[in-house]
Order: C-alpha cells, then structure tokens, then sequence
C-alpha cells in the first residue's frame, strides 16, 4: 500500500491566526499509516491552535484538512485540560472512551467484558491498576493524564492528537506512555499527531517533525524533517 492508500490525513494551504495574530499562511502536510507526527515549537507558538484546527475544534481562517478514513472515529484528541470526569471512577472514564460504539441501551446496566477487559489492561500497562475504582478527583496530575491517554487509546480513533500528553509524567512514564501511542499507530495503521517540547522524546519516538518558528508570524515557518536516531 503506497502514497495516497496509506495516507490517513492531509492539511492542504491552511491558514491559522490567533486574533490579529498569524500563525500560518500557507502550511501544508500530509500523515501516513503507521506514522508518529511531532510538532515541535516554543509555548504559544501555535501547537495547540494547529492540534485544534485539525480536530475541527475551531475554525480554520483558510485552506482545508481531509481524512482519508472510514472508521467509526476518525479523530480523537487528547487535550491539555484532560476532559475527565471528576465525579466518576478512573475505570469509568476510560469506559467512557467506547461510549460511541455502543447504545444508552446496551450500557445501562454496564459495559461489555470485552470493553472492561481492555481497559483494565491499558490501566494496567500506564501503572493506575491499584486506582481501578478510585475518584478521579483525588488522582495526582500524572496520574491523570495517564488517565486520558488509556481513554483515548481505549476510542480507538485512527488518528490521535495529542496536545503535550506527558507534561506532567517523570521520564519513565513518558516513555513508557509515548512508546504506547507509537505502538498504537502501528499496530492499528493509525496515526499519530503529538506536541512534544523535550527534543529527546522528538528524536527517540517520532518520524517525522513538524517544526514551528514563531519568529516568523507572516509566514509560519514549519519544516517537515525525518530525525536523527541513534
């Protein structure tokens, strides 16, 4: 399967801005099966505004993003905010992920095994097994944000934003859960879209980089590399 057939997701000419501000004139990408996509940038450079105008959160002030996918969910994102239930178990928020696949009706009086099962096995994998039924209230923001990505894993979209997932997580567990969504784009011919600031993690999990100069805001300056590994 070659250029078009693998090509999940395209951005052709967008155009972004932030008020009077722009943050690009005239970006274009495309993201295949399989890849790991980081943007890269300085804080308010336009990450997030980019993540969220390819989520179709905001508007987009020109150009257009198209999908090359027929699945049930074609896009999920992770978002900063985290977007838990607060007054619900970690266990139930990551259920929460499948919601869409099944009716009020079938989950009334609970979800399907094989759902539970397999989120209990994202929990698990992310370190929250002993905190299955605990409120997400009194989870520490680590723990949290693990939280979100076993959700956003457990949706299955095919193709995943993430908007700074491992912030608040110690070097193990960003590795841990980066290596996670890698996993998760190859082995489900996904992919993934993910602002990263630590160059490291850029140059140990992604394939490509989406690099964003904010010195340049009448024409973003974004260059798409394949970077070094080692």
């Amino acid at each position: 399967m070659k250029g078009k057939e693998r090509c999940l997701i395209e951005g052709k000419h967008l155009r972004l801005r932030i008020g009077d501000r722009w943050l690009a004139q005239d970006l274009s990408f495309s993201v295949s099966k399989g890849e790991f996509i980081a943007l890269v940038g300085s804080s308010g450079s336009g990450k997030t505004t980019l993540l969220r105008g390819v989520a179709g959160d905001i508007p987009l002030a020109g150009g257009q993003v198209i999908t090359h996918t027929t699945t049930p969910l074609p896009i999920g994102m992770i978002h900063q905010d985290l977007q838990l239930a607060e007054g619900s178990s970690t266990l139930k928020n990551v259920l929460s992920g499948c919601l869409y696949r099944h009716s009020s009706f079938q989950t009334l009086l609970g979800f399907p095994e094989e759902e539970k099962s397999k989120a209990i096995s994202l929990l698990q994998r992310l370190g929250l097994e002993g905190k299955l039924h605990q409120w997400t209230s009194t989870l520490s923001r680590g723990e949290r944000q693990r939280l979100a990505i076993a959700r956003t894993l457990l949706a299955q979209p095919s193709i995943l934003l993430a908007d700074e997932p491992v912030a608040s997580l110690d070097r193990k567990w960003a590795e841990i859960t980066l290596g996670m969504l890698k996993e998760y784009a190859m082995a489900q011919d996904a992919c993934v879209i993910c602002s990263l600031h630590d160059l490291d993690q850029v140059a140990q999990f992604a394939d490509k980089i989406i690099q964003v100069d904010p010195e340049k805001p009448e024409k973003w300056n974004v260059l798409i590399n394949t970077p070094q590994k080692a």
